[in-house]
């Protein structure tokens, strides 16, 4: 690490020279009012700047921008006690700004901001009224999604009675789990939002970042944070336990993780919008004795879902309807009961994460100085080339159904054009970093 921080030293230095050589040797501030100075026997005073005090000699600057230096003895009592507390106001001064340089040198080599730049609140989450009619449910359900709460807002669509049954699901479920694999996967994902957040200056400060174009690296930088966050609060193992929902309610469970979500939801489909990503618009076509059709449309797809309501609640008829409903309940609960305590997870596809991204995380995360962690990074470019197809793909599923329909609409064309173009840019950039790298240099 010695070599690190001598990096960090010299930059630091870079920084503080070049200020002081643009400012602190120039230091009167010309325009204001020339100070009186008067010698020993009295028989001359003049006006004239000050410009600085060493040892016992001080330096002024006479009209015309001469500079004349006279030695403190030659002056008298009041002119050498002004050029004392001149001086000292000038080195105190002087110490300020070193100071305020050296705290902007350290906090530009930070790996991050110092206060961490954060997504605004989510508007509050408010609960569904009641025994609504198809429409103004569809319209609550577009207004909590649109803030975020897709997660609590698909749990309180549902019937009581569902709830209950899913309650139960959930409790067997966590039963039969494999805690340490659970674990070691959740906490890998974390990892990586803790790092794109806290690490998030050193992360796009890499040359292969840097080589982008400036407006797909723009929105690269926006998705990618965006994401992290989701991440780091999302999955934070301070809050996400998920041995509470054996003893606990499900509900609260959720609003806790639901108010942790939102803000970042909010962002991310922030995203996709300005990216080009169609809204979902929706009618109802028919609504009689509790059944409905509704006609969505997003761009020049369109999909016709029915609707039923139980217990009160409109439910979407192939997924909630009481007999579809029954038999999904019934499967669950006979995969739970064949499975094997500790079961749940314990396969090598969520095992696999912990051990593919902690040696590549861990190391970036331990880094001192941002040439360590680049050099961490190095490693990175094909899997996360991967990840950036792969995330593409689930944002063109994903955010088409959770901004306002959850039944499996597609159609993104411009965002999916948005997320190529932004790959492309991004193997561009890699291609003239790998040349460069590649390119050979004299000898010295």
């Amino acid at each position: 690490m010695a070599s690190g921080k001598v990096f960090r030293s010299i930059a630091i230095a870079s920084i503080f020279l070049t200020t002081l050589a643009g400012g602190l040797f120039t230091w009167p501030a010309h325009g204001l009012a020339a100070e009186r100075w008067t010698s020993l026997d009295g028989s001359r005073t003049v006006e004239a700047d000050f410009i600085g005090l060493w040892g016992n000699t001080v330096v002024l600057e006479l009209p015309g921008q001469r500079r004349v230096s006279v030695d403190l003895d030659d002056l008298i009592a009041e002119s050498r006690i002004q050029a004392r507390r001149m001086g000292e106001q000038q080195q105190q001064q002087r110490s300020e700004t070193i100071e305020q340089i050296q705290m902007d040198a350290t906090e530009a080599a930070a790996p991050a901001p110092a206060s961490l730049p954060r997504p605004a609140d989510a508007p509050a989450y408010q609960q569904p009224s009641g025994n609504d009619a198809l429409l103004s449910r569809l319209e609550w359900f577009d207004r909590q999604c649109a803030g975020g709460h897709f997660l609590l807002a698909c749990y309180d669509a549902m019937p009581a009675s569902q709830q209950s049954d899913l309650e139960q699901v959930v409790q067997k479920s966590v039963g039969k789990l494999d805690r340490a694999t659970a674990s070691s996967f959740l906490n890998a994902l974390h990892s990586v939002g803790e790092m794109i957040v806290t690490r998030q200056r050193w992360l796009f400060s890499h040359p292969r970042f840097e080589a982008m174009q400036p407006d797909s690296a723009d929105k690269f930088r926006q998705l990618l944070l965006a994401v992290g966050w989701l991440l780091r609060e999302g999955l934070d193992p301070d809050s996400m336990k998920l041995t509470d929902l054996q003893s606990k309610p499900l509900r609260p469970w959720l609003a806790d993780l639901d108010a942790r979500l939102a803000p970042h939801l909010v962002a991310l489909s922030e995203l996709t919008r300005d990216a080009g990503a169609p809204e979902i618009s929706y009618e109802v076509m028919e609504e009689k004795d509790g059944e409905a059709s509704v006609q969505f449309t997003i761009g020049e797809q369109q999909q016709l879902l029915n609707f039923v309501t139980v217990d009160g609640a409109w439910v979407p008829a192939d997924l909630l309807a009481p007999e579809v409903w029954t038999e999904t309940v019934k499967g669950w609960n006979e995969t739970l009961e064949s499975m094997p305590d500790q079961s749940l997870m314990s396969g090598t596809q969520f095992a696999g994460v912990a051990q593919t991204v902690d040696p590549l995380v861990q190391p970036a995360m331990q880094a001192e100085t941002a040439r360590d962690f680049h050099a961490a990074m190095d490693g990175w470019f094909q899997p996360a080339q991967l990840a950036v197809e792969l995330a593409s793909g689930m944002m063109n599923l994903g955010f088409g159904r959770g901004r306002n329909n959850p039944y499996g609409m597609d159609g993104m064309d411009s965002y999916e054009q948005e997320m190529m173009e932004m790959e492309m840019d991004m193997q561009e950039g890699m291609e003239d970093y790998d040349s460069g790298m590649r390119r050979p240099t004299r000898p010295q």
